[in-house]
Parts: C-alpha cells; sequence; structure tokens
C-alpha cells in the first residue's frame, strides 16, 4: 500500500464521524445522531456500490473520479450546514487531493 493509498484510506474512514457529527449538528440530540447516522450510512452504502474496489459495479475513471469529487463536495456542505465548516472543508480538499493523485496512480 502505497502512502497516497493508506492516505485516501485514511481519508475515507474520516468521512464517517464527519457525517454523524454533521447530522446532529443538524437537528442535536437523538434525532440528530439518526440522521448522522444515516447520513453514514447512505454515503458508505454509494461507496461500496460504486466506488469500492472489490465491487462488482466500480465505475471506469474518469467518472469514478468525477462522483468521488462531487460525494466530497457534498460531504464538505453537510458538514458546513452542521456547524464544521473548518473541518469539512479541509477534510475535502486533502480527501479530494488523495483522490486525485490515486486516480493518476491507476492510469
Amino acid at each position: 500500500m502505497s502512502p497516497v493509498d493508506a492516505l485516501a484510506f485514511l481519508c475515507l474512514v474520516a468521512m464517517v464521524p464527519l457525517l454523524v457529527l454533521s447530522g446532529h449538528g443538524f437537528l442535536g440530540g437523538g434525532r440528530g445522531w439518526f440522521l448522522g447516522g444515516f447520513l453514514a450510512f447512505l454515503a458508505v452504502g454509494l461507496w461500496g456500490q460504486w466506488m469500492a474496489e472489490a465491487s462488482l459495479r466500480r465505475l471506469e475513471l474518469p467518472l469514478r473520479l468525477v462522483v468521488q469529487l462531487m460525494m466530497f463536495a457534498t460531504v464538505a456542505l453537510y458538514a458546513a450546514a452542521g456547524g464544521l465548516l473548518v473541518v469539512g472543508v479541509i477534510w475535502a480538499l486533502v480527501t479530494s487531493a488523495a483522490y486525485v493523485a490515486k486516480a493518476r496512480q491507476e492510469t
């Protein structure tokens, strides 16, 4: 596993708690935790369906990279709306850079 692959994986793992905390920032209380968990579950499901290396329906480059970047921007918008603007923007920039570098390695 290359350093770029490791960074991309860590960024992907960080997406889950970021979405959970973003959902909690929207609503607060139990409903916020539920919303955050739902957002994280949805993101993991979409990733597993179209972007995971083991997926049978994995999108081909460059479409996969475009969808990934759109997903990262959407997560950053959720984070900003949930009160995590700085964290969301930094996460999106680092994650996007990692996945662009990873896509360049694959081609």
